[in-house]
């Protein structure tokens, strides 16, 4: 019997490799980093990350979590019907190409496939090329797919926590008033591949005892299914990290809630109507309460009165090894006073080996960084400001 299992395991792998949703979602991940380094070039005249650094995220931090996962899913027998995860599959690639990186979420994508497949089985619909994957269709696989979208929104919680906020880009935009400000975009996509249990095939269970969260199926196939999340988020009234993982705990929360109902839905079938509704409302009410609450709030990344503010900082470079970071001002260089970028550069090569800066931190604390600098280095000390090319001198925005 366990021989059978991991032959089965191997073949889910192999299968897995193969999936269109991993190999489009590696498309998408390429061009996406293409469009934020042609963004950064514009706006900065040069790029923080290569190209391929959202590839790397994509298949990073999501692998891992969703085989940890899956030994959960199938430690409980959860067993959900094929259809429904093309359904998810094909919602995700086309949500995606979108570039809405938000309508990629499990409890969207997920919760729209779910209320697809309860139509269709309520009403007892005829769809062409489909009837053979309907057929066999019962409450219990339906509430499988809202516990597989509380367990996919819970990891894209995690995910968003650990990853979502490292590394967002800065970009310049105009206020309302017109003016340049500075704001910070996280876009992310991550691969989640996990191992479900599908209600074909002759792959019987283990033990008698082991738990099956379906009804009237004793065969089973194992299959490593590709699931895309994503995320998207603009942060323009504090440090990226803040709001970001803010969302985070949201997202978490709510999957630990739709989980909950779902699994709930076994026993009440309206259960599992009820997480549908709250995870597609839930999801869709954290980002708006963002949106809201941000164009409320002033923008932090702006011309400062005393200083020059720091929106970004170029991996490896001599600002890294000095330790600065977004959202710091700095106040003086070399013991001069500076309030724009031209400043600042004019006072860096005063000293052309040895540079002292007086930086006024995000706790609002006054430190001090220095270091040596070696020819060519007050070129590309590696920041970018705030009022980078906009010709604030006498503007300010509120």
């Amino acid at each position: 019997m366990v021989e059978l299992w991991l032959l089965d395991a191997l073949k889910a792998l192999g299968k897995f490799i193969l999936h269109p949703v991993l190999i489009l979602s590696v498309c998408l991940a390429v061009l996406t980093g293409y469009y934020r380094v042609k963004r950064e070039r514009k706006d900065f005249h040069t790029r923080l990350l290569d190209g391929y650094h959202d590839t790397r995220v994509l298949l990073s931090y999501g692998i891992a979590a969703g085989l940890l996962f899956s030994l959960v899913t199938v430690g409980v027998g959860l067993v959900v019907p094929v259809i429904s995860l093309t359904l998810i599959g094909a919602l995700s690639v086309l949500f995606a190409l979108t570039r809405n990186f938000h309508l990629v979420s499990a409890a969207i994508t997920v919760g729209f496939s779910y209320f697809l497949l309860v139509t269709v089985h309520y009403f007892g619909w005829d769809i062409p090329y489909l009837d053979t994957y309907m057929e066999g269709l019962n409450l219990g696989l339906l509430s499988s797919i809202m516990i597989l979208a509380g367990v996919l929104t819970l990891i894209e919680g995690i995910l968003i926590g650990i990853n979502g906020w490292k590394h967002t880009s800065p970009r310049l935009m105009k206020s309302e008033r017109g003016l340049k400000v500075g704001v910070h975009e996280s876009r992310k996509l991550w691969m989640v591949p996990m191992f479900v249990l599908l209600p074909t095939g002759n792959l019987s269970l283990p033990f008698d005892w082991w738990p099956v969260f379906t009804l009237g199926t004793e065969n089973y196939s194992l299959l490593c299914v590709p699931f895309l999340l994503g995320f998207q988020q603009v942060v323009k009234s504090t440090l990226p990290e803040i709001a970001i993982k803010q969302t985070a705990s949201r997202v978490f929360w709510l999957g630990a809630f739709v989980l909950t109902l779902a699994v709930t839905g076994f026993f009440a079938p309206m259960f599992s109507v009820a997480s549908g509704v709250v995870a597609i409302l839930g999801r869709a009410w954290i980002a708006y309460r963002h949106h809201s609450s941000e164009e409320t709030k002033p923008y932090f990344y702006k011309r400062q009165s005393s200083g020059v503010m720091i929106l970004g900082i170029l991996p490896g470079s001599p600002a890294e090894k000095l330790s600065l970071g977004i959202g710091e001002v700095i106040l003086k260089v070399n013991g001069i006073e500076v309030r724009t970028e031209r400043e600042f550069y004019e006072a860096l090569q005063k000293n052309g080996a040895y540079c002292k800066l007086e930086v006024l931190d995000v706790n609002g604390e006054n430190r001090f960084a220095q270091g040596a600098l070696y020819e060519g280095d007050h070129h590309e000390l590696g920041i970018l400001f705030a009022d980078q090319d906009s010709g604030w001198d006498r503007h300010q925005v509120s």
